[in-house]
């Protein structure tokens, strides 16, 4: 594999591989502002051919945290706040044991299992289900600890949580406020134990580098695509997205047992 190595930073990539990985972050900051999630997930699939999962985790981390301080001024007034800290405490339980889980666990079986659980649910929401408890604390701490647990580990929290709030009866302007709000907490905390954890690789701030501002010209279309669609055509793109990662998450998983 050739590298691109200049005096102040070092990319092992082909120029094929950077315009490669340059065009992937740019669809999915699209996606993540049009629907508030997604980037994590689209970046980890496509890039795991060329990255290692070290390094692509972390990165999505701090891109996801760029991608929400960007969008945070414009909605915040409809985040919902009770569901964004009864999530976060749940996710502050399970991130650390799946930042721990990737260091020891093969990904691909949690990912699989994630991937198919959303599936699922996504199968049930098509056909109008609500699952009643989904506001209760319990439920909120539980799916909080299972989303910062497969966020930890494989990078795809973001559908876990995406699905669970689809579940209740929240309307798409506030779920994706939630979401931008939750993202913001909890990939902080998340990058915060994989800089303890000594697990950030010699070329992350490189990478950072390169993929922030293709990132962020594609965050303000997405987020200027979700200012021009309506409800329930923004329900159909939500739903569409998390079936297809979800079905990506589970043949990844089964593929690679």
């Amino acid at each position: 594999m050739s590298s691109l190595s200049l005096d102040w930073f070092y990319l092992p990539l082909s120029h094929f591989e950077l315009a490669y990985v340059l065009a992937i972050v740019f669809i999915a900051g699209v996606v993540r502002g049009l629907a508030g999630f997604g980037f994590s997930a689209l970046c980890f699939f496509s890039l795991a051919p060329i990255l290692d999962a070290q390094v692509i985790v972390p990165l999505m981390f701090v891109l996801e945290v760029m991608a929400s301080l960007h969008l945070l001024p414009k909605v915040w007034r409809n985040v919902p706040w009770r569901w964004v800290i009864i999530l976060c405490i749940g996710t502050m339980v399970g991130t650390p044991l799946g930042v721990v889980g990737l260091q020891h666990w093969q990904s691909d079986m949690v990912r699989g299992l994630a991937g198919a659980g959303v599936l699922v649910a996504c199968f049930a929401l098509w056909n109008q289900w609500h699952f009643k408890p989904a506001n209760s604390v319990g439920w909120l701490l539980l799916a909080g600890a299972v989303v910062g647990f497969v966020n930890g580990l494989a990078s795809i929290g973001g559908l876990v949580v995406a699905v669970y709030m689809m579940s209740s009866k929240m309307s798409h302007v506030v779920m994706r406020a939630g979401l931008i709000m939750f993202f913001l907490v909890t990939d902080i905390y998340g990058l915060a134990w994989f800089h303890s954890q000594d697990l950030l690789a010699p070329e992350f701030p490189s990478l950072m580098f390169v993929m922030m501002p293709v990132m962020l010209v594609a965050n303000q279309i997405g987020s200027v695509l979700f200012d021009r669609i309506d409800a329930l055509a923004m329900r159909r793109v939500t739903l569409s997205l998390l079936s297809a990662l979800a079905s990506i998450a589970l043949y990844s998983g089964l593929s690679n047992l």
